[in-house]
């Protein structure tokens, strides 16, 4: 509920310097360390706008958290010349805000539990893009909810990226299945109605 999308599709954020409609927001949110990998999404981004030199006028990115990979990030951008068209404020206490602000969403970690930010992503109607490791398999449907690219891959992470905006009405879809799989499988009410269950088969109750 924390978690639920804006009504119009997308918010400002506050104190971003772009926002939708005029911008095609993509993002990421946690903490900024190795096993995060957020320097493969700031490369694919870069690797993006290379594929698709249109997105310049349209795509950006944004990196919210606070680690030693936001320096190194915020060095690729400036490197590629793309540091205009990234955000990366730190640390923010506005989540929620934050991914009803974003376009797309994703994940480019080397390794991953069953991953809450994803749920907050996918409960804010948004499609995932996530690398194939870990939980992440078990929580984005892969053409339903999001894409999931192979790890540590620039290329692949790209082609992604650029297929989400090349067709928006088409990612919009795939957030609302992401939306609705969320409720069935990890809403409270999801939750107590599989304890239910359990109970229910354990007590040999018949239903």
């Amino acid at each position: 509920e924390r978690f639920a999308p804006a009504l119009a599709g997308t918010a400002p954020i506050a104190g971003a310097p772009f926002a939708a409609p005029g911008h095609w927001l993509v993002g990421t949110v946690g903490r900024m360390q190795t096993v995060k990998h957020q320097t493969l999404l700031a490369r694919a981004f870069v690797r993006a706008l290379e594929l698709a030199p249109a997105l310049r006028d349209t795509a950006r990115l944004v990196m919210v958290g606070e680690g030693p990979l936001r320096a190194h990030s915020q060095a690729i951008l400036d490197e590629a010349g793309a540091s205009a068209l990234a955000w990366l404020p730190g640390e923010r206490a506005d989540v929620p805000d934050v991914m009803r602000g974003l376009n797309c969403f994703v994940l480019p970690s080397l390794a991953e539990g069953i991953s809450n930010t994803i749920l907050e992503a996918m409960a804010t109607a948004l499609p995932v893009v996530a690398t194939r490791v870990g939980g992440n398999i078990e929580l984005v449907d892969d053409g339903r909810t999001g894409a999931l690219v192979p790890p540590d891959d620039v290329e692949a992470l790209a082609q992604a990226l650029v297929r989400m905006a090349a067709d928006p009405a088409h990612a919009t879809a795939l957030g609302r299945a992401g939306r609705t799989e969320v409720e069935r499988r990890f809403s409270l009410q999801a939750m107590v109605t599989a304890y239910q269950a359990i109970y229910d088969r354990e007590l040999g109750v018949r239903s």
